[in-house]
Parts: C-alpha cells; structure tokens; sequence
C-alpha cells in the first residue's frame, strides 16, 4: 500500500497566505524605503511616456549586494511598461543578468529575443544583429530599456557593446531615439575600462542605493512576512530577531530565505506559529544569496580549485592556508577527472577573484628573506556548508569529483 504525500499534504493546514512572496525572484507591488529611487527613475525616464523616443536614457544604479537594486528596477521596468501602455506608447523592457549571460554576444541575442524569439541564436555578428535590432525598433514603434544588471561583468568583457548600444543612432541625422540603458553595479570603478566617451555618457546619471538601516530592515521584513504569512503566524519579537540576523549579513535576500525555512520548519511541526526555534533551525543551512550566486557561474576548473581550499582547510584545521598547501589536492583532482592544471599565475588570479567576490580573504604578509606570502582564509561560511554547496553546483554541470 502507498502512502499519497501529496494527498496527505494537501489537509494539512498552511501558515503561508502567498509563500511565492518570499522567493527571491519575487517583485511586490511596494519595495518599504526604496519610494526615492524610484520617484528618481520615474523622473529621468518621465520623457520617454511624454515625447516618445526624443532621448534616450543611460542611467548607471549602484550598490552593495542585497540591498534592493534589481528589485527596484524590476518594479519600476514594471510602472514603465504599465504607465506607456495607457498612454499607446510602446516601451518595452529587458533584464538582463550579465554575470550569467557572461558574453557580449549572449548578451545582445538575449535582447533580441525579448522582442522576436524566432532569431537564430547562431549565424550572424553582433553588428548584424544590432542592425536588425535597430530596424525592429523601428519598423514596430518601440523604445526599448534595457537593464543590463552585474553589468562589471560585461564590462570585464571589452566594452564593444556597450559602446555600440549608447551610440547605436549616432550616425543618423535627427534620428529617433530607440533604446535606454540601466546598469546595475556594485563598484562603479568597474566602468573605469571603458573609452573616455563611453564612460562619460553613463556617468552623466548615477544613483547609488545606501544601505539599509537597522530599522528599515525590520520594516522590509516585516511587510514581507505581512503578504506572505497569514495573520498571528509571526509577532513583531520574532521579526525582529530575523531582522537582526539579517543586519549582520547585510542582504535582504538572505532575510527572505530565512523567513521562508522558519516557516517551512514551523509548517512541517504542525506549529501554529513561528518561534524563535524555528528560526535557529532555518539559519543553520543558509549561506548567503551573493555567495550561491558567485558559486553558481564559477566554471568547472575555479570550482575544483575552491573545492580544494575548503578540503584543505577542514583537513589541516587550519584557520588560514598557502597556494603551496592546496597545490597537491588541486592537481589530484585535476588528473582525476582529466583536466589540465592551471598554472600558479592563473590560480593567482583565480585568488583575487574569489577575493573581489567576498568568498574568501587574502592576507599579504611579510615571511622576511623569503618576501611576501599570500594567505587565503574563509571567515563567514562554515566550511561543511560550502563544501556542500560547491559539490551540488559541480553535479549540476555534470561533474562528480
């Protein structure tokens, strides 16, 4: 005889009114203490709805991770597209995540596809397309924004597309406007690479979103646990002790999670509301959304090289380690799944990109005749977590080390 999950599931009661109001993806119809940034972005693209495609738009958004940049946008690509459709006026809107995207290429066929998904996703050069994309605009009365979030990483890439999108009419006499741009960043040094020309434009509009404060935090948490939660399953104690934790992270993201597993926890004990236990038990498991997505893009030979930091790590008990210590492991691994060992300049620099993205510190020291030595230490994540995590991420590209 089999038992019917679902069935059985289905009769429980739920604590949850809208549990989808609590995935990060999720975009609510209010964002508590981001009303100026988007009373600001209203004001910038005001023109595009009031003397359709006369301007055209390059706005760069800047920020620490976690903080409400891409929710922001993402809600007011929304009140765009929403606002000129009640006018008859054509904007439409992409998001485009650059670190997963990774290529201009990938990138640019991405937009059009937005727009046209029978494009061939091969056979043609980017100018081609940005041809096509341009006649497109045209031919359909169009103004496109694209918001083009990470956007270091294409930037990291050559600046060619970015160059060509805000100057894609330059050579056409009272040309009508056609395309806008939102760059999301966390460090806005990263359009320093770009020409002088380039660089100049985008830095003619720069909003950067300040953290969060203690208080605000709370606030943010506690209307999302108010549209995902029925009523009296959470008390303003318990909100707070989230909202504390969250703080210290430092990313809203990491709070929704928490939120959700302190629910799911509460749910599955037949619980009529969330305790503080409840919340001990759903921090345990979390690593924060800036790592899991910093992991998730990493290619197969930077994940082997961390996942020997980590194992190297646990084994030595260490609290920080050299290159030279994880040499070994890393160059076994390699042999073992048949990939070539990088050498140690481009492992170095595999270092100081882990570094950029916060998943581990590097310390220089002085080791007297022998000069200067890097250490690598992971202060924040517990080592079994992330190893956990980095060996998920490898299943998922088909590698089982």
């Amino acid at each position: 005889m089999t038992t019917d999950y679902f069935e059985n599931l289905l009769k429980k009661p739920s604590i949850f009114a809208n549990e989808s109001a609590l995935d990060i993806n999720y975009v609510p119809k209010e964002l508590p203490h981001r009303e100026k940034e988007l009373t600001i972005l209203s004001q910038l693209f005001l023109t595009l709805i009031t003397n359709p495609n006369s301007i055209s738009r390059k706005i760069l958004i800047t920020g620490k991770t976690g903080i409400g940049k891409t929710a922001t946008v993402k809600l007011f690509g929304n009140m765009l597209v929403e606002a000129s459709s009640k006018r008859d006026v054509q904007i439409k809107y992409v998001h485009i995540n650059c670190r997963k995207e990774r290529t201009n290429y990938k990138v640019i066929i991405k937009v059009i596809h937005s727009l046209y998904k029978n494009f061939p996703k091969r056979g043609y050069s980017p100018q081609d397309i940005l041809e096509f994309l341009t006649e497109y605009l045209n031919n359909h009365d169009i103004h496109l924004l694209i918001v083009l979030d990470e956007f270091s990483y294409l930037i990291h890439k050559g600046g060619d597309l970015i160059y060509s999108l805000t100057r894609i009419n330059d050579d056409m006499v009272n040309a009508q406007q056609r395309i806008s741009i939102i760059g999301i960043v966390r460090d806005i040094s990263c359009i320093n690479s770009l020409d002088v020309s380039t660089m100049s434009t985008l830095q003619r509009n720069i909003l950067k979103f300040e953290n969060y404060t203690k208080a605000q935090t709370f606030d943010i948490m506690k209307y999302r646990a108010g549209i995902s939660l029925k009523e009296n399953i959470i008390s303003d104690d318990i909100i707070e002790m989230v909202s504390d934790t969250v703080f210290k992270v430092g990313d809203i993201r990491y709070g929704l999670n928490l939120l959700w597993k302190a629910s799911k926890f509460a749910e599955s004990r037949n619980l009529k509301y969330i305790t503080s236990e409840c919340v001990r038990v759903g921090n345990q498991d979390l690593i924060s959304f800036s790592t899991q997505d910093a992991i998730r893009y990493l290619s197969i030979q930077k994940l082997i090289f961390l996942l020997s930091i980590i194992k190297i790590l646990k084994k030595t008990e260490k609290s920080k380690i050299s290159i030279s210590d994880i040499l070994s492991l890393y160059n076994i691994f390699c042999e073992n799944l048949g990939l070539k060992a990088r050498s140690y300049s481009q492992l170095w620099n595999y270092l100081k990109e882990f570094e950029k993205e916060d998943i581990i510190i590097l310390n220089i020291k002085s080791e007297a005749i022998k000069g200067r030595k890097a250490y690598i230490e992971i202060q924040d994540i517990p080592l079994v977590k992330f190893e956990n995590l980095i060996m998920s991420t490898l299943k998922t590209k088909g590698i089982r080390p």
